[in-house]
């Protein structure tokens, strides 16, 4: 892929930069809810190799044994998640929010995830396909990540 994608926190102080990215959804997650403050979080994946902080330091904390999540430490804005360890039947890779992305527009979700632990009473209403839980099907079984 030869399109690069930038984005930062709110108040700008880390910035990043991905050169792929091959996944996007939405996750219903208690723990996605409670780290954005949100009822889901519009999230990208990219593999780790493809992702630099070209600005800032973000700040780290491990939200389950297998997932850290770095925030800014001045404005407090979510950045991006990464396994600890990669699993072994897994690469490696980083998930950033779409919203952080500076063309958030250009990357459009593919699929719900979680969907078993979301809010009561919220609904999106669309006809992207639901997993109950973080397995979902290939990204090649599913319509583009890309907008347009």
């Amino acid at each position: 892929m030869s399109e690069r994608f930038s984005g930062g926190c709110f108040c700008g102080a880390v910035r990043f930069e991905l050169s792929e990215i091959f996944d996007a959804g939405y996750c219903h997650c208690s723990i996605c809810r409670r780290f954005s403050g949100a009822p889901l979080v519009l999230w990208a994946n990219a593999p780790a190799h493809a992702f630099r902080i070209t600005a800032g330091a973000p700040t780290g904390f491990a939200s389950s044994e297998k997932w850290t999540r770095y925030f800014c430490p001045t404005c407090g804005a979510p950045v991006y998640g990464r396994h600890a360890t990669p699993p072994e039947d897994a690469p490696d890779r980083v998930c950033v929010c779409i919203p952080n992305l500076d063309r958030s527009e250009a990357v459009r979700p593919t699929a719900h995830i979680w969907c078993e632990s979301g809010l009561p009473g919220f609904d999106t209403r669309d006809e992207l396909p639901r997993f109950p839980d973080g397995r979902l099907s290939p990204p090649s079984q599913r319509r583009s990540w890309r907008a347009g």
